[in-house]
């Protein structure tokens, strides 16, 4: 009542009070205060009241209270203290006086619970107090320093370390509190955590926690951004106490966790942003990644040693030596990381190491950097090269290997690719994920090495993981351009996906071996399971407790990439039955996701007919979704085709799994087929001439085609040719000149040749006709049936002649 018109314009209100405006302060318009808004919380009077009545050794477990004490006295906290104000304001400034002498005689108290105690509360009254705190946080700070000084309890000195990290944090935007506060104490700050880290001497365990450790690590990785400068001399101290938590071994000693292994990768990585210049803290990054690809192909050299690689470096790379004499180990440098000893831990230290560069493309950076891609697709080649053509295969089937290397080691290596590999995949998704759609132009060679990769461990469960979200992370970016071949070579990760969904979900059965009888066991004197010959009692209970369960992050994986496939692929270029499969593991596994892609992205083949769409399964699972009722009313399903249309679509997963079998074999025949080395391209060269010589003398192959032309097919023979029939010379001739040369010479034939293998089959098989009608082809044919027929010599029948 009887206020100025011009600073409130509204009518009075009961009750309400007008702050005056003094000479020496402007007013502010909307500066009101009511009594009910000002009245002092009882909270404040409790606090300070318990905090002094409470004995030391209880103050612990009277923290929670405490915290809500503080967190309810926000307003009184956060408002300024001025020296004219009211009673009640001048009560309430006397409470918060009374409130941080409190805290501060805790902070410098004699018994360690207090402490612990006055560091949690400075930081409860730091978060909510704003900058009303932080400017009389000087002497908290000093009392926080002290206690990292002390020998106190690691639970005492932890909680100092997170309270003075929050208040340099929030000090940073306050030029002025910076250079009072921050800028003297944070070199106090930093040595003392640095002997709590320091390494111990040889013979020696650290005595902190690793808890504390990570704690420590994490604290520098938060200051370092903020206070380059101030940081910048303890970048050696740090980067000597962190270096056996980078990539740790199994030879270390000592076990590392993976949160306290990705805190040292960060802080390392972190520790570029203290260089001086423009452009220092680029270059120095872009030193520090071509560092961990140096340790990485050196590391490899003396891991890899059982292989004969056929990876080339696409930059200038020499090999470091390797000592058969000896095992594999690496050298440890006063720069470098520790020394390993054994293919284990060579396995820990590769993990370690492309964990390191997928961290240093995760975090960011004060200054862009160049990423080197071609270097680190150049990492990802030389893993995925060593690698299976399917699960069938053996190692020393796939690979060629050092005959100086021992079985065992050669094993060991075979274990321990798997691990390798997962890494290697999390490094390709980390790199997608940095780059997004500017990794468009590599993603072929990601989807090479990724097929690789998953084609050797198809039956490890975090193999298949890895790919399922590398894959889901780049159908986005890419899929609707990728060509009908790439489509097709990915089928294989969508029946693995398929299979995982729909076996998680209970609808694929396991195939049981046939159980023999008693008889046949006691014939073959061997002992048996006595329980297996009784009837089964097998409830569905316990056959659903005995499947193999995947973990959460794989199960939500596979779900995310099946939607993924129905929604980003070009579905022209999928199977009929693949197509099916999806939509029908979307319907088992009740992903809504997947259903909406299905209805939204029909299947046309390419015939132009389009197949029924999954619209009534997916309103009957979910009858209340608001995006299923859009659906409803805006897209009829289709009628159903004919069998012509549908022929194909209903294919099962094990014939479609079948039927990626069938196409791995032949692969791997075609790779066995390969003759690497300097001796076999010699080798192959006599051959080449051999089988020349032989094809000018009449010995061909003849390829006998249909009568009937195919107008869109190019490679059609031409009418000239006399029967329709081709001849080509015989490249199986190869196998009677190196079948010599080799007996010759006493040596093991190349690990890649089967040829001999294929002759003795051929030769055992009956004799083909040299032309067959079409009719009588393969079903699967289409147009054409090719069928060959080959004359070997007999190596002795040559040598009679």
């Amino acid at each position: 009542s009887g206020c100025d018109p011009r600073y409130y314009p509204f009518p009075p209100i009961p009750g309400l009070q007008l702050q005056t405006r003094s000479s020496n302060r402007p007013f502010k318009p909307g500066y009101l205060q009511t009594s009910s808004i000002m009245s002092l919380p009882p909270d404040l009077k409790v606090l300070c009241r318990r905090l002094t009545s409470t004995p030391p050794a209880q103050l612990p477990h009277s923290i929670p209270a405490f915290i809500n004490h503080v967190l309810r006295c926000k307003d009184v906290l956060s408002a300024p203290q001025d020296p004219k104000a009211t009673s009640s304001s001048s009560e309430a400034s006397t409470l918060v006086h009374k409130l941080r002498t409190i805290i501060m005689t805790l902070l410098n108290g004699k018994s360690a619970m207090g402490r612990f105690t006055g560091a949690t509360l400075v930081k409860a009254v730091i978060d909510v107090g704003g900058w009303e705190c932080l400017k009389e946080s000087g002497n908290w700070v000093r009392g926080l320093l002290a206690m990292l000084q002390k020998n106190d309890p690691f639970p005492v000195k932890e909680i100092a370390i997170v309270t003075l990290v929050r208040i340099y944090t929030l000090i940073h935007g306050y030029q002025t509190l910076t250079r009072e506060i921050a800028t003297p104490t944070i070199p106090t700050f930093f040595n003392a955590c640095l002997q709590l880290i320091k390494l111990p001497a040889a013979g020696q365990r650290l005595k902190t926690p690793l808890t504390v450790v990570e704690t420590v690590l994490d604290a520098f990785s938060a200051l370092i951004p903020a206070y380059p400068t101030t940081c910048r001399p303890f970048n050696g101290q740090i980067r000597t106490a962190i270096r056996p938590y980078l990539a740790p071994t199994s030879s270390d000693g000592t076990i590392v966790p993976q949160s306290l292994r990705r805190a040292s990768r960060h802080l390392a990585i972190s520790l570029p942003l203290t260089t001086a210049g423009k452009t220092g803290p680029s270059d120095d990054w872009a030193k520090l990644v071509d560092e961990l690809r140096k340790d990485f192909h050196s590391t490899a050299d003396q891991v890899f040693r059982a292989v004969q690689e056929s990876w080339e470096p696409s930059a200038p790379y020499t090999r470091s030596k390797v000592d058969f004499d000896t095992q594999p180990q690496g050298l440890e440098t006063p720069d470098q990381l520790p020394q390993w000893i054994g293919i284990s831990a060579g396995r820990d230290r590769l993990v370690g190491l492309l964990h390191y560069l997928a961290d240093a493309l995760r975090y960011s950076t004060k200054t862009p950097v160049t990423i080197p891609v071609a270097a680190i697709m150049d990492v990802v080649s030389r893993v995925s090269l060593i690698s299976r053509n399917s699960k069938s295969q053996s190692w020393d089937q796939a690979l060629e290997t050092q005959a100086a290397v021992g079985r065992e080691e050669k094993e060991e290596l075979w274990a321990a690719m798997p691990d390798i590999h997962v890494a290697a995949v999390d490094l390709l998704l980390t790199l997608v994920q940095r780059l997004e759609r500017n990794v468009l132009s590599t993603i072929p060679e990601i989807y090479d090495n990724m097929i690789l990769i998953f084609r050797s461990g198809i039956d490890i469960p975090t193999v298949r993981a890895a790919t399922y979200k590398l894959l889901d992370e780049t159908l986005p970016i890419a899929g609707p351009g990728l060509q009908k071949i790439t489509v097709e070579t990915l089928g294989i990760v969508s029946l693995a996906c398929c299979r995982d969904i729909q076996q998680e979900s209970g609808y694929v059965k396991e195939a049981k071996p046939a159980a023999k009888t008693a008889a046949e066991t006691k014939k073959n004197n061997i002992a048996a399971n006595a329980d297996l010959f009784l009837p089964s009692q097998t409830t569905t209970e316990s056959a659903s407790a005995s499947r193999p369960t995947l973990e959460p992050s794989h199960l939500a994986a596979a779900e995310s990439l099946l939607a993924s496939l129905l929604t980003h692929l070009p579905q022209q270029y999928l199977k009929p039955g693949l197509r099916g499969l999806l939509d029908q593991t979307a319907i088992l596994s009740r992903n809504r996701d997947a259903m909406l892609a299905s209805v939204l992205n029909p299947y046309v083949n390419q015939g132009g007919a389009m197949f029924p769409s999954i619209l009534p399964y997916l309103a009957q699972q979910f009858p209340h979704d608001r995006g299923v009722e859009i659906l409803r009313s805006n897209i009829r399903t289709s009628t159903q085709g004919s069998s012509d249309v549908l022929e194909g679509v209903n294919a099962t997963l094990e014939e479609l799994e079948a039927e990626e079998d069938a196409e791995d074999g032949d692969e791997e025949i075609a790779s066995e087929i390969e003759v690497k080395g300097d001796a076999e391209d010699q080798e192959m060269k006599e051959a080449e001439a051999e089988a020349k010589a032989q094809a000018s003398a009449g010995e061909t192959i003849v390829v006998a085609n249909d009568d009937a032309e195919d107008s869109s097919n190019p490679f059609r023979p031409s009418k000239d040719a006399g029967g329709g029939s081709i001849e080509v010379a015989n490249p199986f001739a190869v196998t009677s000149a190196q079948k010599r040369k080799l007996d010759d010479e006493g040596a093991s034939p190349p690990k890649r040749q089967s040829v001999e293998r294929k002759v003795e089959r051929t030769a055992a098989a009956a004799p083909v006709p040299a032309a067959k009608p079409a009719e009588e082809g393969d079903d699967d044919s289409d147009d054409e049936s090719i069928h060959l027929n080959m004359d070997l010599d007999d190596d002795e029948d040559d040598d009679e002649e």
